[in-house]
């Protein structure tokens, strides 16, 4: 009996053994394709010729030797596959510390479609709805100006407030709060439904909204809910002392040809003491093609569901008042073109975000160079290369 029981023990302890390597390998695989979704390709594993792909090196090295900007990256994905990541000029040019290709860079406005995507979030859990008035959640909302000012007009920028929209700037107040605050009781510029205008002031209102109704800092509704489950692992909403990526994020530098002055580096506290909404987040080029990836598949990222199809493609149409020869402007989203969906935002630190769903192509070229006029006319040869 003890030599038949052994005959059959040890085959099973083989096979359990054999199962359990197999596991731990398949996660480790696991693991290393959700750490690397977008894998270096050849242009022509994709259709595309490396020459057509030079033609955005060329045009970036012209703007460095011509100094109008210090340094750029260029990430560029087609069907998943990046076919094209370079980084050119500095980082740091005082210390002639280059750019490099995963140097995390300042987003500004780029920070609004994650604003965008929270209120959506909330709206598809019930939470609030579209068509509430801010004044239901905001105490300084409920005024003559303010009181019929909907959620859907903030994240169309069409609530009425100029650009930034608020009296002071942002380094004024203490807290997303006290901001907010400040808003509603100055009021909008225009009458709110009326035009469209973009104004940092409703998605600044939008990002405290994610507050109230969360319960939680919308910095960490934020994290918790989008970045941490995309895997953006170098995207933060807040620099802190001791992050051990500071020392990966890139200068920032203000002026224009001849005259770059640097007016940040990362041995400073961020610029504004706290997550102001309407700017702030700090990524990587790859790490946000992720975030694109995720809306280009209307809403969802592997397993998971973020949004719904419809919410998606609500968002990713421009509203009535934005519309342009081309697209326009939808849910904190810039439509750039709208006969066949281009959608992405850019951010005055001068980052280009671009996502072509049918083409299955992202583009992302950052620089931290505010001011410069390259992130337009990027746009513009995206096109003509493009389409």
């Amino acid at each position: 009996m003890m030599k038949s029981s052994k005959t059959i023990i040890l085959p099973c302890i083989s096979i359990f053994i054999v199962l359990l390597i197999n596991s731990t390998y398949a996660k480790k695989y696991q693991s290393r394709v959700s750490d690397n979704p977008f894998p270096i390709f050849k242009p022509e594993s994709v259709g595309i010729e490396s020459d057509t792909l030079n033609i955005f090196s060329d045009q970036i090295q012209e703007w460095l030797d011509e100094d109008e900007i210090v340094g750029a990256i260029l990430t560029i994905i087609k069907s998943r596959k990046t076919v094209f990541h370079e980084a050119f000029g500095w980082r740091e040019k005082e210390r002639e510390i280059p750019m490099e290709k995963n140097t995390i860079c300042r987003l500004r406005s780029m920070t609004k479609p994650f604003v965008g995507t929270s209120i959506l979030m909330l709206s598809e859990q019930g939470k609030l709805a579209l068509s509430d008035r801010v004044a239901k959640y905001f105490p300084s909302y409920k005024n003559e100006k303010c009181q019929n000012i909907t959620i859907e007009q903030l994240i169309t920028h069409t609530g009425g407030f100029k650009q930034p929209g608020y009296p002071w700037g942002p380094n004024f107040y203490k807290d997303l709060k006290s901001l907010v605050e400040t808003i509603g009781k100055s009021g909008p510029s225009f009458a709110p439904g009326e035009r469209y205008v973009y104004s940092d002031a409703g998605s600044s209102t939008l990002a405290y909204i994610v507050t109230e109704i969360s319960e939680m800092p919308v910095e960490d509704f934020i994290q918790k809910n989008i970045l941490d489950k995309l895997g953006m692992s170098n995207t933060f909403c807040n620099l802190t002392e001791d992050d051990p990526r500071r020392s990966a994020v890139s200068c920032t530098y203000s002026g224009g040809k001849g005259t770059w002055n640097k007016y940040w580096d990362n041995s400073s506290p961020q610029a504004v003491p706290y997550f102001r909404g309407s700017g702030g987040i700090y990524s990587t080029t790859t790490d946000y093609a992720r975030f694109l990836a995720m809306w280009m598949d209307e809403g969802s990222a592997g397993s998971r569901q973020f949004l719904k199809s419809e919410t998606v493609k609500q968002a990713l149409t421009p509203s009535d008042l934005s519309k342009n020869g081309n697209g326009g402007y939808g849910f904190h989203w810039e439509i750039y073109k709208k006969s066949e969906l281009v959608f992405g935002h850019r951010g005055s630190d001068g980052t280009l975000a671009i996502a072509a769903p049918q083409k299955d192509l992202m583009f992302l070229y950052f620089t931290q160079s505010r001011g410069n006029k390259t992130v337009s006319e990027m746009l513009y040869l995206f096109f003509d290369v493009f389409y």
